[in-house]
């Protein structure tokens, strides 16, 4: 044998165990949860360390952002952002919730068309009162960022359900 021929090494390591794929039903109800309270998805699929994990990292990024004064994102028909922004809160599931009552004193998702409603002007005026504070960007950041982390849960928990992630 020549040193051109070398022997094809062979792989010691086991094979890696296959995912494991849940039923339609179960990887629904996973990603159900997973939006109602961060980390109830990985909790339901057995991931309790991660689980609890991750309710405590977007809990804490959410209560910092009120806190600092940040505010929940209302759509506003001027500004096509907003849309975006809005959709991004509302992946808090009831957390969203808790948001709107802490900044507007009331469940609102978009302001009045007309812009000089009374209603216009109470969230106008909210809205202005908290950019006055020095903090408000980083809060509003804050809880953009628990947002988008709460979605990045709801995928991975997909993912794991539909096994393409261990």
């Amino acid at each position: 044998m020549n040193q051109e021929e070398k022997k094809p090494e062979v792989n010691s390591e086991p094979a890696p165990p296959a995912l494991r794929r849940r039923n339609p039903k179960e990887i629904a109800a996973a990603c159900a949860l997973a939006w109602a309270i961060p980390g109830a998805g990985h909790l339901y699929l057995g991931r309790r360390l991660a689980g609890a994990v991750f309710f405590a990292v977007v809990l804490i990024t959410f209560s910092l952002g009120l806190f600092m004064g940040g505010k929940v994102y209302l759509i506003d028909r001027t500004q096509p952002l907003s849309y975006l922004a809005t959709f991004s809160n509302l992946a808090l599931g009831p957390l969203d919730l808790v948001g709107r009552e802490s900044v507007y004193g009331r469940m609102v998702f978009r302001i009045p068309d007309d812009p000089k409603s009374q209603e216009a002007e109470e969230l106008l005026q909210t809205v202005r009162d908290r950019i006055k504070l020095e903090t408000y960007e980083y809060g509003t950041t804050y809880l953009l960022t628990a947002s988008l982390m709460n979605i990045l849960l709801i995928l991975d928990v997909f993912d794991i359900g539909i096994g393409r992630k261990e």
